[in-house]
């Protein structure tokens, strides 16, 4: 399983500390509701509900502000930023800094990447070294898993994506997928294959499970915002404001407001709350 080098998260450590300690706990000053202000903000689809809960939180305290948004997988969100198209993305992966412009990212919350089944599907559990044989290939049935006997239909999303990036980082290691796994472009399309096949096997940011798929527990337990924020639920990412430069004005009161208790309160609607 591949490591982010200490000294990336230290840095990323310090940029959050600096942020924070440039103003005291409580939550910063509203903006006029008379004042127009105007964000530019994408992200990944798996942290897009996330940005939607932060937008609706803070557009009730500052009404002044008007956010443009976009999303797509990580490839594309982080084109956008380099072609300063955006000022910030919100993403489940932090990929490693271009050459050409270090990249900047401050901690948001924490996401538990939901590994989904059919409904009917009555798999009691998985374990992430099952999980890998599963998307190696080397396990094509559920009754293998403890399942029903009826054949595995394995989903990733595309290269580029970060829910991929990061199903890799936990899961796969070094080890490549099969050649027979199926493709999902997107979060929803992930869930729409996944509830229409009863064999079908796939993974989402928690923020995506609706009752149209199942999640399988992992080491016998299940994604939620508690397990998630408590260290539980083994398979858990973190979601980053990423930019080229440190926030200020606007994008500044945004990123502290979601890091309040007032903010947290929109962040743990779906995904863990950070421990700080």
């Amino acid at each position: 399983m591949q490591r982010q080098p200490r000294r990336r998260k230290r840095a990323i450590a310090l940029l959050a500390l600096a942020l924070m300690s440039c103003t005291p706990p409580s939550s910063p000053a509203a903006t006029p509701a008379t004042d127009t202000v105007q964000l530019r903000l994408y992200a990944t689809t798996s942290a897009l509900p996330l940005l939607n809960d932060l937008i609706s939180g803070y557009s009730r305290r500052s009404p002044g502000a008007v956010f443009e948004t976009a999303s797509g997988n990580l490839d594309a969100m982080l084109g956008s930023l380099l072609q300063s198209d955006t000022s910030y993305i919100l993403s489940t992966h932090l990929p490693d800094s271009p050459s050409m412009a270090p990249l900047m990212a401050w901690p948001l919350a924490q996401d538990g990447l939901a590994i989904i089944t059919h409904p009917a599907n009555p798999t009691p559990t998985l374990t992430p070294e099952q999980l890998r044989r599963v998307y190696q290939g080397q396990i094509q049935n559920w009754s293998q898993l403890g399942g029903p006997s009826l054949d595995l239909t394995v989903v990733s999303r595309e290269p580029g994506s970060g829910a991929r990036a990061e199903f890799e980082r936990m899961v796969m290691g070094q080890r490549s997928l099969s050649q027979t796994v199926q493709i999902a472009p997107d979060s929803e399309t992930m869930v729409e294959i996944i509830a229409d096949r009863p064999g079908g096997i796939g993974y989402v940011s928690m923020s995506y499970l609706d009752g149209r798929v199942h999640p399988l527990r992992i080491n016998n337990v299940m994604p939620t915002p508690e397990t998630v924020s408590s260290a539980l639920y083994p398979l858990r990412s973190t979601v980053y404001l990423i930019g080229l430069r440190e926030p200020e004005g606007a994008y500044l009161d945004f990123l502290l407001w979601a890091q309040t208790p007032a903010g947290e309160e929109f962040v743990g609607r779906r995904y863990g709350v950070l421990n700080r």
